[in-house]
């Protein structure tokens, strides 16, 4: 079935957003749509507020765009309180927390703090990854069922050294055994970070709170690191109404 209007329009959307400001050709190339095509849906969501072209020619998302994002984050209903968690995960270590939000088989960045020192993780809030190239996205995938694996092991990147689902299901079967992941970061593998599942009432997993660690100065924290991502990840599943019972078990 050919791709229709407004499914092609989102998934150009999606795309100016996520990668940030591109020429029309990088967008065609990614997007494997036609430039004249792609540009009448450019013109399109640019009349109506959603992208801009800039100077150089390039396009990206506007604030419009940001808002709508504040407003789904905000009516979702764990914003407020997936924030008090990064807070008290930064003030206590001093170092950069993030919650990762579970939707659609990616995490989403929706809550981070970060401490005041210079050298420090940056996190973009906003940006979605897949659930096989983050930390956070490794603590939701060890308690999600064998097709979702499946599936994330399909998405990997190409230019990236994917994992087959045998390694990457043996991977899943350490940190459900721990009940979180640590290590070098997947995408960023100059930091160091550990990540634990948030549970619902329902005990399916929601998302995972993390902290990133500059690999420098990793190796004296990780102990505590761990402790804390635990202990404040546990907190915001049973202020979900969830148990940390489930971080014992394979959701169904």
């Amino acid at each position: 079935m050919a791709e229709g209007a407004i499914a092609r329009t989102l998934r150009v959307l999606e795309v100016v957003c996520a990668k940030g400001p591109q020429s029309l050709k990088a967008l065609s190339d990614d997007l494997d749509l036609a430039p004249p095509t792609l540009l009448r849906i450019l013109r399109l969501m640019a009349e109506e507020g959603y992208v801009t072209q800039l100077p150089d020619r390039t396009w990206r998302g506007t604030m419009l765009v940001w808002s709508l994002g504040c407003a789904v984050n905000a009516t979702v209903g764990v914003s407020t309180l997936s924030q008090e968690h990064t807070d008290t995960l930064t003030t206590e270590l001093d170092e950069t927390s993030v919650y990762a939000v579970y939707e659609q088989g990616a995490v989403t960045y929706a809550a981070h703090s970060e401490p005041a020192k210079p050298v420090r993780a940056n996190v973009r809030l906003g940006r979605r990854h897949g659930l096989l190239s983050t930390t956070t996205g490794h603590a939701v995938l060890a308690w999600l069922d064998d097709a979702r694996l499946e599936a994330a092991v399909a998405e990997q990147p190409q230019s990236a050294d994917p994992l087959d689902f045998d390694e990457a299901s043996r991977l899943m079967a350490r940190i459900r055994a721990d009940g979180y992941v640590s290590g070098s970061g997947v995408k960023w593998p100059d930091l160091w970070a550990a990540a634990a599942p948030v549970f619902d009432a329902s005990g399916q997993v929601v998302g995972a709170l993390g902290v990133s660690i500059p690999a420098a100065r990793a190796d004296e924290a990780q102990d505590r690191a761990i402790e804390a991502v635990v202990r404040e990840a546990d907190a915001m599943t049973r202020r979900l109404g969830g148990s940390v019972s489930h971080r014992t078990t394979l959701e169904a």
